[in-house]
C-alpha cells in the first residue's frame, strides 16, 4: 500500500509539470500570433497612410496643373474673335474641372479622368499658341505687304479698290482655314410623352435623350465629301457617355482618344449644314452640368453645355 501511495504522489507532480509546459507553449504561440497580427495591422495602417498621401499628392498636382493651365489660357490674346471665343470656352471648362477635382478628390477614377482632360487641354493650348503666333506673324507680314502696296499704288487711280481687294483676299485665307467649325450649338434634355411626342425637360429623372442642334458653317477651303461627326458627352462626375462602353465607341481627336456617345455621317459640300443628333445613356442621367463637344476630321468643331436638375 505504501508503494502504491508513493507512485500516486509521483504521478501527480509529473502530470502537473506536463500541464504547465503545455500552458507555457500555448501562451508562447498566442504571443507570437499577437505579434504577427500587430505587425500586419501596423503594415496595413502604413499602406493606408501612404495611399492617402499619394491621393493628396495627386489632387494637389492636378489642382496646381489646372490653375497653371488656366493662367496660361488667360494670357492668350488674339484679335480673331472665333479663336478668342474658343479660348474663353476652354477657360470655363478648366473652372469646371477645378470644381470637380475638389468635389471628387477622394475618387481615384475621376481624378484620373480629370488628369486626362487636363493633358488634352494642355495639348490644345499648345496648338492655340502656335496658331496665334502664326496669325501674329502673318498679320505683320500682311501689314508690311499692305504698306508696300499702298506706296507703290499711290500714284494710280484705282489703288484704293485694288488694295481693298488684296487685303480682303488675304484676310479670308487667315480666317477661314481648313478646319470645320460649328455655330449655334445648343443642347436640351427631352422625353417622349405617350412614347411619341418630344417634350423638352430639365428634370434629370425624366430625360431620355440629349438633343444636340448645330450648324456646320460653310468653309470653302475644307475638303468636301463624307465626314463622320462625333458627339462626346462629359457627365457632371467627369465620365464620358458611351452606348457600348467598349473599344467600339472610342475615337481619336487632337492627339488624344475618348468615348463618343453618338456619331452621324454627313455629305459635306462646303455649305452651311444644320444637324440634329440625339445622345443617350444606358444608365440614365444624373443632375448637374453636361459638356457637349463636337468633332469632325479629328478636330473639335464647337461645344456647349446643358444642365439637368
Amino acid at each position: 500500500m505504501e508503494d502504491e501511495s508513493k507512485k500516486a504522489s509521483n504521478v501527480q507532480p509529473e502530470e502537473k509539470s506536463k500541464e504547465n509546459r503545455l500552458l507555457i507553449i500555448i501562451i508562447f504561440i498566442l504571443a507570437i500570433l499577437l505579434l504577427l497580427l500587430g505587425w500586419q495591422y501596423w503594415k496595413q495602417k502604413q499602406a493606408i497612410v501612404v495611399q492617402s498621401q499619394n491621393n493628396i499628392d495627386k489632387i494637389d498636382t492636378l489642382r496646381s496643373s489646372l490653375i497653371d493651365l488656366q493662367a496660361q489660357f488667360a494670357n492668350l490674346k488674339t484679335s480673331d474673335s472665333k479663336i478668342q471665343n474658343q479660348l474663353n470656352s476652354k477657360k470655363d471648362t478648366i473652372t469646371m474641372l477645378l470644381q470637380q477635382a475638389e468635389k471628387y478628390k477622394n475618387d481615384p477614377y475621376i481624378i484620373m479622368r480629370l488628369k486626362k482632360e487636363t493633358e488634352t487641354l494642355r495639348s490644345i493650348m499648345k496648338d492655340y499658341v502656335k496658331s496665334i503666333d502664326s496669325l501674329n506673324t502673318l498679320n505683320k507680314k500682311l501689314t508690311s505687304e499692305r504698306n508696300v502696296a499702298v506706296e507703290s499704288l499711290r500714284t494710280e487711280k484705282n489703288y484704293s479698290g485694288q488694295l481693298e481687294k488684296t487685303n480682303s483676299k488675304l484676310e479670308d485665307v487667315v480666317h477661314t482655314g481648313s478646319m470645320l467649325a460649328a455655330s449655334a450649338v445648343s443642347a436640351e434634355g427631352v422625353h417622349y410623352r405617350f412614347g411619341k411626342k418630344e417634350v423638352e425637360t430639365e428634370n434629370a429623372k425624366k430625360v431620355e435623350k440629349i438633343k444636340v442642334q448645330f450648324t456646320i458653317t460653310a468653309n470653302r477651303i475644307a475638303k468636301a465629301g463624307n465626314k463622320d461627326v462625333y458627339v462626346r458627352v462629359i457627365t457632371p462626375d467627369g465620365k464620358e457617355l458611351s452606348k457600348t462602353g467598349d473599344e467600339s465607341s472610342i475615337f481619336s481627336f487632337e492627339g488624344s482618344k475618348g468615348y463618343y456617345d453618338a456619331v452621324q455621317s454627313v455629305d459635306y459640300a462646303n455649305q452651311d449644314m444644320s444637324l440634329v443628333i440625339y445622345c443617350e445613356s444606358t444608365t440614365g442621367f444624373i443632375p448637374g452640368n453636361y459638356i457637349i463637344k463636337l468633332y469632325a476630321d479629328g478636330n473639335e468643331m464647337g461645344e456647349t453645355t446643358v444642365t439637368f436638375k
